[in-house]
This record gives structure tokens, sequence and C-alpha cells, in this order.
């Protein structure tokens, strides 16, 4: 029988590397040329916060709302519902409904296949290399156990109500 202490601590582990995701380095782009000699264009390494720091400072801030909006703030609120559901003595079947809706809303799938379509566009350009980093690989396994916790928590049986009132 699937254990709800089991799936809070699957949930745990998915905070952590959403947290390692969204601090270390994602994508790390140079794109450099020779012309007598090596000449570096660009070369950069970014991370979620970074990115949202350099957007914020540019004065992009739709593409900010976006990435913090679907990126961070949801997948914190999905977070903080997932906790009820697995804490609560008789959670609410309208919160169980609304988690549904948020996981579709989430977006950090999206995110990750992103990074990746950006990461093979820019190693397809010629004198341009592009490597993926740590970040990338916590979020990617962020997303996929955060699915997986998705689906264990339908299989939960409900909760007896207890019997205090």
């Amino acid at each position: 029988m699937l254990n709800r202490w089991f799936l809070l601590f699957l949930h745990i582990i998915s905070l952590v590397l959403l947290g390692l995701g969204w601090v270390l380095d994602m994508l790390h782009i140079d794109i450099s040329t020779h012309f007598l000699v090596d000449i570096r264009l660009f070369d950069e390494k970014r991370s979620v916060l970074g990115t949202l720091q350099t957007l914020w400072e540019g004065g992009h801030y739709w593409p900010f709302v976006l990435i913090a909006l679907f990126g961070i703030a949801i997948p914190l609120f999905k977070s903080a519902l997932v906790f009820y559901l697995l804490l609560a003595r008789e959670p609410r079947s309208g919160w169980t409904n609304l988690a549904g809706v948020i996981s579709k809303w989430a977006m950090a799938d999206v995110f990750a296949i992103s990074i990746f379509v950006a990461f093979l566009g820019a190693n397809a350009m010629q004198n341009t290399r592009a490597s993926l980093e740590p970040g990338f690989y916590f979020f990617s396994a962020y997303v996929l156990l955060s699915g997986f916790i998705a689906f264990l928590m339908g299989k939960l049986p409900p909760k007896a109500p207890s019997s205090n009132p």
C-alpha cells in the first residue's frame, strides 16, 4: 500500500531538486570565431534566477513575469498544495481538483524542454558551442519526480474521516 509519508519524502526531495535547478547554471553558450587568432564573441552561463535578474535589470518585464510566474510561483503554490493534501486529516476535494489544474499550468516541463531546444539550436549554428549545465539536470529531475508524485497521489486511497467533532 502506498504511504503518504513516502510521498512526502519524495516531495521534499523534488523541492531540493527544484531549488538546485533554479540557482545552478542551466545552459552555457560560447560563440567564438577565428580570424588570425581565436576571438571569443560571447561566453555566458545562465541559471533561472540569474536570467530573471538580467531580465528585470534590462527592463524586459513581460518575459520576467512569465518565467517568474510559471517557473517559480506556480510550482511553489503547487508544492504548498501537495503538502496540504498529504498532511491534512480531511483535505477538501476542491483542493485536490485544484492540484490537478495547477499541475497543468506549472509549465516546468515546458521550461525544461525550451532550454533543451535552445541548446540544440545553439549547437546547430556555426562557431557556437552550447552545453547543458547541472541546473538543467536538477530541474529536469524535479519535473520527472514531480510528475511521478502527482501520479502516485492519484493512486492514494481516500483518507478515512476522523471521528473527532
